[in-house]
């Protein structure tokens, strides 16, 4: 476990700086492409899988992206499976928003448990 530092701040300060700056300057080319429109979870996905990247180093001083990526096919293939038997015909543009919001739900809880435990083990361990 590496000791606290300043530039660990911009793990945690980022996410926030991004979604202010993207929510008041940048909100209307989220709409450019209109039959693929990006939302906020597909922008911050990189984001996330960096933080989870770094925090990854800082607390086991090991690499956690091929776990978390491997744990996110998995369930990305499970919603894919339950999506596929319910409808006649599949498209990837019907899909892919289902998709980046439960793979943003899982980064963000994988990422917020990282963030926990890093406080945790500074100030308790």
């Amino acid at each position: 476990m590496y000791p606290f530092s300043l530039s660990e701040l911009m793990i945690y300060i980022t996410p926030i700086l991004m979604v202010y700056l993207i929510q008041k300057y940048f909100k209307e080319y989220l709409k450019i492409f209109k039959e693929w429109p990006l939302t906020m979870a597909i922008i911050l996905i990189p984001l996330w899988v960096t933080s989870i990247y770094l925090l990854g180093w800082l607390i086991f001083d090991y690499n956690l992206v091929p776990f978390i990526l491997f744990f996110s096919c998995f369930i990305l293939g499970l919603q894919l499976y339950d999506y596929v038997r319910r409808i006649d015909h599949f498209t990837f543009k019907n899909y892919y928003l289902m998709a980046s919001k439960l793979l943003f739900q899982h980064l963000s809880a994988f990422f917020l448990g990282l963030v926990i435990l890093r406080f945790f083990t500074y100030f308790v361990g």
